[in-house]
């Protein structure tokens, strides 16, 4: 049992997505398998449930407590590669999904490392239900989730709504304000942003209507937009990272009603008012405040 092996199962489980997973370690997909193999073969057990059809990742009983103890052994590796670092006087660990942590975030981190340079600013990528548990174990200190999970242990404050743009390719044919009808669902590019998104255009579209492309790894979204009058639903915050970054799209409004992404941030009930915790979502506040991003924190 090696720790690349280790790293590729935390991988899986935090993406649930073979793909994602591969991408977050930069090597292939048939790398990874081959390194959850070895860790299965040398545990004598399977640790996920393979099956036709299945679109997310399920572990076995064997596989959840593998993962307990995974985390904990990250943590033990982390610790022990941060021995010389005694100027660290304090640690915020948080737990940011994708679309988050790459489009919206990146200026937060930043200015939050400038203001605290003695708080080490560890960022991980769980989906909501493992960075729940890990807040509850003490592993995570604070996330940010599309999921509103409100439980005994957990409290969940919504700070940012926000709101939905078609994104195409700048030269499409689109107007500034694109009607429902405008849209083909042929040219549709689809990303599953929130449960609530997925509903609707489930409602809108109709169950059977199977966009061509499903798009699961949103770093690829300019790349699948690059064809004329192709188009997705993304989130503001998204859409205007990549209209930044100069990537050649265009953000249009839609001329109909279609459900804002609300981003929560999830915090356990007694640990809910750390120094640290405090330090961040001020300075998240402040940046979202220099940026005219308009949110909710509470």
């Amino acid at each position: 049992m090696t720790r690349p092996e280790i790293e590729a199962f935390l991988s899986i489980c935090r993406h649930k997505n073979i793909s994602k997973a591969a991408e977050a370690l930069y090597i292939s997909q048939s790398s990874l398998s081959t390194r959850l193999k070895m860790l299965e073969d040398h545990l004598g057990c399977p640790l996920l449930l393979r099956g036709k059809g299945k679109r997310e990742i399920t572990l076995t009983t064997q596989g959840q407590a593998f993962y307990d103890l995974a985390l904990q052994y990250q943590q033990i590796i982390e610790k022990m590669e941060t021995v010389g670092r005694g100027d660290m006087l304090d640690q915020l660990r948080i737990s940011v999904i994708n679309s988050v942590g790459n489009y919206l975030m990146p200026p937060v981190f930043r200015r939050f490392t400038e203001k605290y340079p003695h708080i080490q600013l560890v960022i991980q990528d769980m989906e909501a239900e493992m960075a729940c548990s890990s807040i509850i174990r003490g592993k995570t200190d604070i996330a940010f989730s599309t999921a509103k999970v409100q439980t005994d242990q957990i409290i969940a404050t919504p700070f940012l709504d926000d709101p939905m743009v078609v994104l195409c390719a700048a030269d499409s044919d689109y107007p500034d304000q694109v009607d429902l009808d405008m849209l083909s669902i042929k040219n549709e590019i689809y990303v599953k942003w929130c449960v609530e998104h997925a509903y609707w255009h489930s409602v809108t579209f109709g169950g059977d209507a199977i966009p061509p492309v499903d798009l699961a790894v949103m770093g690829q979204i300019p790349l699948f937009l690059s064809g004329r009058n192709k188009w997705t639903l993304a989130p503001k915050s998204v859409a205007d990272r990549l209209l930044a970054d100069g990537q050649l799209l265009r953000a249009c409004t839609p001329n109909f009603q279609v459900p804002f992404r609300t981003v929560y941030i999830l915090r356990r009930r007694d640990n809910a008012e750390t120094n640290t915790i405090h330090y961040f979502l001020d300075t998240l506040q402040e940046v979202l405040l220099a940026s005219n991003t308009k949110g909710l924190l509470l």
